[in-house]
């Protein structure tokens, strides 16, 4: 019998904070769960669960050395929004700001997708690399059977 190895989404990774990275080139964002209204201190917000790969500027993206943060929580609402459909899978994106609506509001964060081929091309280099790895490390275990 085979065993189906899963990872247990857990928010080690602390929250996300757009306005810490809002010039990154580019992330890669697996979505590991979402919770639409998860209770939280400051009343119900809609939450993803998400490991966030972050390409902070050309040269960490040339190098494939992007910063890795597992078990990130999303609860910007716009944001989290965006990722309910793509839990279970990873998608290509950027940040954005939209300016407010009422006056005096805050403008808020979007997802917006990343158009440069080129850079497109260099993140998805790298999540084949590391699954090109993680596949070689399990080749690689000894076997018990």
């Amino acid at each position: 019998m085979t065993l189906n190895f899963v990872e247990i989404p857990t928010a080690g990774g602390g929250w996300f904070k757009p306005a810490d990275v809002k010039d990154a080139v580019a992330f890669l964002i697996e979505v590991n769960s979402y919770e639409a209204q998860r209770p939280t201190p400051n009343g119900p917000k809609d939450s993803a669960l998400c490991d966030i790969t972050v390409f902070k500027d050309r040269e960490s993206l040339e190098k494939l050395a992007p910063e890795v943060n597992k078990g990130t929580r999303v609860e910007q609402t716009l944001l989290a929004r965006d990722l309910e459909k793509v839990v279970g899978n990873a998608t290509i994106v950027k940040l954005d700001q939209v300016p407010p609506k009422r006056p005096g509001a805050h403008p808020a964060w979007v997802w917006r997708p990343v158009n440069d081929a080129a850079v497109r091309q260099k993140v998805i280099e790298y999540a084949q690399a590391r699954e090109a790895a993680v596949q070689a490390a399990v080749a690689e275990a000894p076997s018990f059977d």
